[in-house]
Parts: structure tokens; sequence; C-alpha cells
């Protein structure tokens, strides 16, 4: 269990920058022209497997094609007729009633890891994201700050709209794509820090969220007190405004210190042992659960990515590879399927993992396969979404999109609709100009129950 409600003076105001998406205003309020509707899903639990996941050793394997193609894995029956998958992900094939598989996902971003997950987190591409190039949502808003600019950085009860486990960068920090650009950093994710290595730990909850307990929330309520009466004095002698227009957001930031209810969804300690036993030991597990009890808590989009660096990038020995990464995951998010659907909550929280692109159908001299966009798969799930549906194919090698070929901008817009969002949404750039929230894309409409 976490300890006790607690602050330092010192520690609370700088939770300001610690607690970014909460506590630091936009530099402008960019007029929203679409209302936000009541939609089918409450909340997003969004899968990011960095690296790009080989669509061939998991939702699209072709056993008919020839060896330097169809690879080391068998596949196997599902509990869709028709629809088979990788032998290691055994789990995911019992559930295939529960979600759905795109086979035909393809973009024209390079083949590289930046612009595809550019693509992924803000339904934009991007050629100018790179490491040596575009480090940070520049232009384009990440489609959870975007979330909190138009439903409010916080939902009821103090809880962030917008939440990153572990952290809101890729690329192990080189790059972040899942930040604000124009919107500001009031918008950003509030990081949850270091998981659990096994279901045994409990997570230490994020530094700016704990506070000396000789402090107390009485204190914490006083000094708030006082620093507003400062900052009324500093407006009254015309001195800089600035400090007064992080009123709203030092008043955000109390309502998540004194509220504690993200500080219980944070502490793995109240999950039943067994629970969190059936997501499996390590970060890919660990960080589910937590995503569930975020979202369950009030969170609306919840960005996870356990992986350290580009753990899915099997540019060598893609099938030893694979053969580690595959199992982790087809128990984590099979556990987290059949919570959501037990407690209540499939219809009501969607479920996306997706990669930022997929492999070479050709495995190369190295036992790998290198990075490919021409073609990739994405499971969704919940969300009142349909179940068990199988959308597109490729052509018989994997190469390209065979039937339906499917983009990362509808995917969003589908994710988008079922949250109660138009797609077509226009909100207002720092200059006042207008910006669409995506390009032009529909919804899924085969998706959409």
């Amino acid at each position: 269990m976490f300890p006790p409600f607690l602050t330092s003076r010192r520690q609370f105001l700088r939770s300001g920058l610690a607690l970014g998406a909460f506590v630091l205003p936009a530099s402008f309020r960019p007029a929203v022209a679409t209302p936000v509707k009541p939609g089918r899903a409450r909340g997003v639990i969004v899968l990011l497997l960095e690296g790009g996941m080989s669509h061939l050793e998991s939702w699209d394997p072709k056993p008919e094609a020839p060896r330097e193609i169809r690879g080391e894995f068998r596949a196997i029956a599902t509990s869709v007729t028709g629809l088979r998958v990788c032998e290691h992900l055994p789990l995911l094939a019992r559930q295939a009633h529960l979600y759905n598989v795109i086979r035909s996902v393809h973009c024209d971003a390079r083949n590289d890891h930046s612009p595809g997950m550019h693509l992924a987190l803000t339904g934009y591409e991007n050629v100018g994201a790179g490491v040596a190039l575009e480090r940070v949502n520049l232009r384009h808003p990440s489609q959870g700050s975007l979330l909190a600019h138009l439903l409010g950085v916080t939902a009821p009860g103090g809880m962030p709209r917008f939440v990153a486990v572990p952290r809101r960068s890729q690329l192990g920090g080189q790059v972040t794509y899942a930040g604000p650009a124009f919107l500001g950093p009031a918008h950003e994710a509030f990081e949850t820090g270091s998981l659990p290595s096994s279901a045994v730990q409990s997570a230490p909850p994020p530094p700016a969220l704990l506070v000396p307990q000789d402090v107390g929330v009485r204190r914490l309520q006083d000094r708030l007190a006082l620093k507003t009466t400062f900052d009324r004095l500093n407006r009254t002698l015309d001195r800089e405004p600035g400090p007064g227009r992080l009123d709203a957001h030092y008043q955000r930031a109390w309502q998540m210190l004194s509220g504690q209810r993200l500080l219980r969804a944070l502490d793995l300690g109240r999950e039943p042992a067994a629970v969190r036993e059936r997501y499996g030991d390590g970060a890919v597990g660990q960080a589910l659960v937590l995503a569930r009890r975020l979202v369950e808590a009030g969170a609306t989009y919840v960005l996870v990515n356990p992986y350290s660096g580009n753990g899915w990038d099997t540019h060598s020995q893609n099938f030893a590879g694979h053969k580690a990464l595959l199992p982790p995951m087809d128990r984590a998010v099979a556990a987290l399927l059949s919570d959501l659907e037990q407690r209540g909550l499939l219809d009501e929280v969607l479920l996306l993992v997706i990669s930022e692109m997929g492999r070479t159908p050709v495995v190369n001299a190295q036992a790998g396969r290198d990075h490919w966009t021409s073609a990739y798969s994405v499971m969704l799930a919940g969300g009142g979404l349909t179940r068990g549906r199988v959308l597109g194919s490729t052509t018989a090698g994997g190469q390209y999109p065979g039937s339906r070929p499917v983009t990362v901008p509808e995917i969003v817009a589908t994710v988008y609709r079922q949250l109660g969002i138009d797609p077509e949404t226009v909100i207002s750039d720092q200059e006042g100009r207008p910006f669409p929230i995506l390009p032009p894309a529909k919804p899924i409409a085969e998706l959409i129950a």
C-alpha cells in the first residue's frame, strides 16, 4: 500500500512541473468547432508494441508461403472460424471472439520507428520525425493531449484524462510523440513512473504525489490560499501577471493531491494478488493491470509502453525475439480482456494493440525481419465495437494489403468516434488558424456495432 496522503510546500509548488498535464496552462484557448457527444466508450487503453511486431509472427501468419516468408512458427486455430494466429498466442487464440483483427493496415511513412510512432500516436504522418530531426510533436498534438483539451485535463474526482504508463517518451527517451504540441504543457500526459518487475511488488508512487506526513491536507490548503492572496496582490500592483495564470492549474493539482483517487488507482498493492498473477510477471503484465485500474478510476486515455527501447525491433534473430516477447504479451492482453469482460467493462473500455510498423515478409541473412510499413496488423477490442471480426487481408506473402486497405487515421477516427469525439472536429492553433484533429478519415464502418 502507498503511505497516507502527504507534501512539502516546495514539492507541492514544484509539482506544477512534475504534474505538467495539470498545472501548466496553454498559451491560448483554441475554439472547438464540433461539440463532444456521449460516446459508447468511456476510456481507451493503447498498448504500443514499440519496435514493430511482425504481423507474420502474430495476427497474419502465412503457413502456405515459402519458408523464407512463413518463418519458423506454426499457425493455430482460434475461436473465430477461419482465423489462424501464431502458435505463441494460444490464450488470445481462445479469445478471438472478443476482439477484432485488422490485417491490412498500411502507411506511406518511411520505414523507420519515429514516423510510424508519430503516426500511431497523433494520426498524422510526419516525414520529419526522427531522432536526428523532430524529436517531439511540433505541429500535431497526440491523441491523449487532444482528448485532454476537448474533455478537460482532469475528469471528475481529479483523475487525469491522459496517463502514460510508465512514461510518455519512446525509443528509450530519445523521442516523445505523445506530446501536446501547440496545446501546451497543460495537456501533457501524467506519467506513472517505474513499473514493478513482478506481480508481488508494488510500484512506488510518482514523487510529485507524495508529501511529508507532518504537512497534511489542511496545511496544504492554507498554503494554496496564501499563494492565491499573493497572486491577487501582484495583479493589484500591476506586476508580472504570469503566476496568476497558473491559478486554475494549481487548483487541478490540488484536486488530484487532496482527492487521492489517483493515488489509490496507482497503488497496485490494493489489487488482489491472484488477479495480478493472471496478467503475469514483468512490465507488460503489470502495466496492463495498472491501465485497467486507471480507466476504472476515470482516466480517459491510457498509453501503455512497457518496452525499454525497441523491444520488437528484430533485425536479427526475429524468431528468438518473438518467442520471448509474444507469450508475456499474450498472457497480459488475454488477462485484460477477461478482466474487462468479467467486470462488465469490455463494452465501455476500448483496447488498441498497435505497433508503428510490421516486419519485412522475407527473412534476412541474420534470421531477422526488417522494417515494413506497407502492410501490418492491429488489434481492436471493446468500446462498443463488433467482436470476432477479421477485417482486410494481405497478399500471399504478406507484402501488401490484398483487400480492404485500412489507414492509421481510420483507426484513430474509430477511437475518437467511440469516445464521442467527432473525427472531423476542428480546433484553433496558437495563431488562431483552424486545425483538424485528424486528416480526412472516416471511422471503420465494418467495426461499428
